[in-house]
């Protein structure tokens, strides 16, 4: 069952600063979140959620708590509201997307006596136990959402905020495990809360809803429920502009990276026409904004975040995301040692800038 918990109102009087008109203009709003203001929200969720924040443990339930009080204090106005949606997950849907990974891109490829088979079976089962052993930990999404002028076109953007840790050799889940998690997500949450503070300024053309998600790490069941109450918003009559999913926007090295660049970053989606159209949109009005960063576009049905339970669902969603084919670090993925140290707050903060340029373009209907 669902629970809806309102904890602000939307009030058109409480605001009323004149919009951005152009790209100039958009950039000097999103600069009043400073670099350090992102960082700090990086770190706070770290300390205040350690060990980790997976599903069931303490630290899971502090960052919800630290959630919930910071989009209060970025949305200082009340220009919005936000919710909280309680879920029960879905563990059979969890058995049947490990499954269903297993048998698509292991069975049949590896022989059944070889090491990597027997890697990935032992992870398939016990992440199908899991997904049981925690069926009745209910989920909880966090949104915050804004009415614009046109209410019946609807942006979101999603970043989840658990964490899960493995161990690279077994792909056991180990969960005492430290597992701060500054890249993965803090990252994408401290981008998407830098959204919610400039977007709570002034009035938009279009709705917006930013969602943190919750269960990513065990069957992506968060945005599985997002996703299908997205589809009830749409069959209401309102139009899903799209899903724009921020994740891991912390990693960036020179000395790792193939092609020995920094600001390289990656923008996954389908190869769909339209999918391709509106990252060249995105792409196009985020460079009018940073160009100290790049998103490039990689339509390759990205499938190691949310992004695909949204398509599963009919709708249109990218990924904004770090280098995965050629600055990817797995001592940091998924460990301890993904901590605020490792991560490269100039790239976070130009990633937060060329996004939000993407995103207020589009509420705001900038041209120039």
């Amino acid at each position: 069952m669902l629970k809806w918990i309102t904890l602000g109102i939307i009030s058109f009087s409480a605001f009323g600063a004149t919009s951005p008109g152009t790209f100039t203009s958009a950039r000097s709003e999103l600069q009043k979140v400073s670099q350090r203001k992102l960082v700090n929200w990086v770190n706070e969720l770290v300390s205040t959620s350690a060990p980790s924040r997976m599903i069931g443990m303490p630290g899971h339930e502090k960052a919800k708590s630290y959630l919930i009080e910071s989009i209060k204090k970025a949305d200082q106005k009340n220009s919005g509201k936000f919710s909280i949606v309680t879920f029960n997950p879905d563990a059979e849907e969890s058995k049947r997307f490990y499954q269903k990974d297993f048998d698509d891109k292991v069975e049949g490829k590896f022989n059944k006596l070889s090491p990597e088979y027997s890697k990935w079976l032992r992870f398939t089962n016990s992440m199908k136990d899991l997904s049981d052993k925690m069926k009745d930990t209910k989920g909880e999404n966090i949104i915050w959402e804004k009415s614009g002028i046109n209410s019946n076109k609807v942006l979101v953007i999603t970043a989840h905020y658990d964490t899960i840790s493995f161990d690279p050799q077994t792909m056991f889940i180990k969960p005492n495990e430290a597992m701060p998690g500054a890249n993965y997500n803090a990252s994408g949450v401290a981008v998407a809360m830098g959204l919610i503070d400039t977007l709570s300024q002034f009035n938009l053309n279009y709705s917006v809803q930013i969602a943190f998600l919750d269960w990513q790490g065990i069957g992506y069941l968060g945005s599985y429920q997002y996703a299908k109450e997205l589809v009830d918003l749409k069959k209401s009559g309102k139009e899903i502009l799209g899903v724009i999913n921020l994740e891991m926007l912390g990693q960036d090295t020179s000395f790792l990276d193939k092609t020995k660049k920094n600001g390289n970053m990656s923008v996954y989606s389908r190869p769909l026409t339209a999918e391709e159209n509106w990252v060249k949109k995105l792409q196009d009005m985020g460079s009018k904004v940073s160009s100290k960063v790049t998103f490039e576009h990689k339509p390759n049905s990205f499938e190691n975040s949310d992004t695909f339970r949204f398509w599963d669902q009919g709708l249109n969603a990218v990924t904004f995301s770090q280098n995965w084919e050629d600055d990817f670090n797995p001592k940091f993925y998924q460990t301890p040692l993904d901590t605020p140290e490792t991560l490269n707050h100039e790239t976070l903060y130009q990633s937060y800038l060329f996004i939000g340029g993407g995103v207020l373009g589009t509420l705001l209907d900038l041209t120039k």
